[in-house]
């Protein structure tokens, strides 16, 4: 043991230096799939600076950004205690308007959503974009970021109305302050889309999701997370409007690629092939869809717990397509 035997002054130079080589090894931007290899091999040395302990802004992004990884991973538990961490030292020691605890205040709050945390989430987002329209305005990228945020926590609550008026009138600003071809834009444009579907506006929906996936692929790539989800999503609506060949041909292009990009145990991964084994159903496909019924329901007690609502709606789906296969069987 050396604890004894190293001085306090030791300490903080050895931490310095910890932080000093994790910003000098930063890949990027931990959203952007190019930079994952990277990332996997940076991520333990991320995880084991103490968030309290940092003491420069690119150190506390780059920690940000390592918990990023964590939730696209689909690991929001422990990405949740590090974020939470990092916002305390970051709201005692720079204060509220501090660009830094915003930033750390933002992630904490999708970390909240992640963990159905929701109204601890909504209560994070709405303070976060009040900060930021005071500070930056209405228009600053940051302060669409939160709103758009705010909104999908308000969805989460059941505030249906409220939250679809704030991502249109987000989305009108950021078309024509972002562009129509920002990341951003499109995010939000994505996200409407599933809200204007789940209100009965199907059409609209898929109007949206169509334009919106089309320029994702273009200017994303049509392996880009935000792409998949898109394709995903589209696939839902496809279905929903009798174009069931279609949204077939989608969900399974779009499993294979969630698959290769994401992985097979990631939570998006598995709400693709959860849909999928109900259209495989539809055409007749009964056995293919009860073999990737079953691999959902096992993989997703695994990763999510036997509790968790995508689990136990796993268990009704592989029960539903069980009595399918033997009606079919009987017939």
């Amino acid at each position: 043991m050396l604890t004894g035997q190293v001085t306090d002054r030791e300490h903080d130079r050895a931490r310095a230096d910890a932080e000093a080589l994790l910003t000098a090894a930063y890949p990027g931007d931990s959203g952007e799939p190019r930079f994952w290899p990277a990332w996997q091999v940076l991520l333990p040395h991320a995880l084991a600076i103490d968030p309290a302990r940092l003491t420069t802004r690119r150190g506390r992004e780059a920690v940000g950004d390592a918990c990023w990884y964590l939730m696209d991973r689909g690991q929001a538990r422990p990405a949740r205690e590090r974020l939470q961490r990092l916002y305390d030292t970051c709201l005692q020691q720079l204060g509220p308007d501090h660009d830094d605890t915003l930033r750390a205040a933002h992630r904490l709050a999708c970390a909240y959503a992640d963990t159905q945390d929701h109204e601890r989430a909504r209560a994070l987002d709405e303070a976060t974009l009040g900060h930021r329209r005071r500070l930056y305005g209405e228009n600053h990228p940051d302060t669409l970021a939160s709103a758009r945020s705010l909104a999908v926590g308000l969805w989460e609550l059941g505030r249906y109305e409220e939250a679809l008026v704030l991502d249109e009138k987000t989305l009108e600003v950021q078309r024509r302050v972002l562009g129509l071809e920002h990341p951003g834009t499109l995010a939000t444009a994505a996200g409407l889309a599933v809200e204007l579907e789940a209100v009965g506006r199907v059409g609209e929906a898929l109007v949206l999701g169509e334009e919106t996936l089309e320029v994702q692929r273009r200017v994303l790539g049509v392996e880009h997370p935000d792409t998949l989800f898109t394709a995903s999503n589209l696939a839902v609506w496809l279905e929903a409007v009798g174009r069931v060949g279609e949204a077939l041909v989608l969900g399974e292009e779009t499993l294979e690629a969630r698959r290769r990009v994401l992985g097979v145990e990631h939570p998006d991964t598995l709400f693709t092939a959860s849909n999928l084994a109900v259209w495989l159903e539809a055409v007749g496909r009964v056995g293919e869809a009860l073999v990737l019924g079953e691999e959902t329901l096992e993989a997703r007690r695994r990763v999510l717990g036997v509790e968790h609502p995508d689990t136990l709606g796993a268990v009704g789906l592989l029960e539903w397509l069980k009595r399918q296969q033997a009606e079919g069987e009987a017939s």
